[in-house]
């Protein structure tokens, strides 16, 4: 049966619809033919006059992120505003940044562009959307991207020097999908 317009728009939108930040996975690894598949995905993304202004830094393991999480989450409760009600979350022993997942993908900006950090959130989307098509689970890491862009880091990581990590996602297989969240009301203002 052929898929029309009307189908695979309905297929999208309820990608949309029932894709979820996932905080807890199997553990199980992902493969590299996945993972280059979603980045396939990932650079399909709109950007700025075509620049796609991207890289892909990969890290693997779970218990090398394990390792890592340790080292974002002392960064990130060290560099939190105060008052900031995340720290309190951050704090918390059992927090793990990385939240046990086989992956980080962390989506870097490269040619120091203006919207080149934007043209990178667009691809995370993308490969969200593209993981959870697959059945994976994803979550944005975004306490994570300051301590990602320290000099230190970068080098243990084999992270250029000159690439800014914008858009750090955590993939693996999830344990179970959360349930949906209520959203907020839409604040709409029309401009006529």
């Amino acid at each position: 049966m052929v898929n029309t317009n009307e189908e695979r728009g309905k297929e999208l939108m309820d990608a949309l619809r029932t894709r979820r930040a996932v905080r807890v996975f199997t553990g199980e690894p992902v493969d590299d033919i996945t993972v280059e598949e979603l980045v396939g995905a990932a650079v399909l993304a709109p950007s700025a006059i075509n620049l796609q202004p991207w890289a892909f830094a990969i890290v693997r393991g779970t218990e090398h992120l394990h390792a890592l999480s340790a080292e974002a989450s002392r960064y990130a409760l060290a560099h939190l505003p105060a008052g900031s009600p995340l720290a309190t979350h951050v704090a918390d022993p059992a927090f793990e940044i990385f939240h046990g997942a086989a992956a980080l993908v962390v989506i870097c900006a490269i040619d120091g562009e203006r919207q080149s950090s934007e043209d990178c959130c667009l691809a995370g989307e993308n490969f969200m959307l593209a993981a959870h098509a697959k059945g994976l689970g994803t979550c944005w890491i975004g306490l994570s991207r300051a301590w990602l862009n320290d000099p230190s880091v970068k080098a243990e990581l084999g992270i250029p020097a000159d690439w800014h990590p914008t858009a750090p996602i955590v993939l693996g297989h999830p344990s179970a999908l959360p349930a949906p969240t209520p959203r907020k009301k839409i604040r709409i203002v029309w401009c006529r």
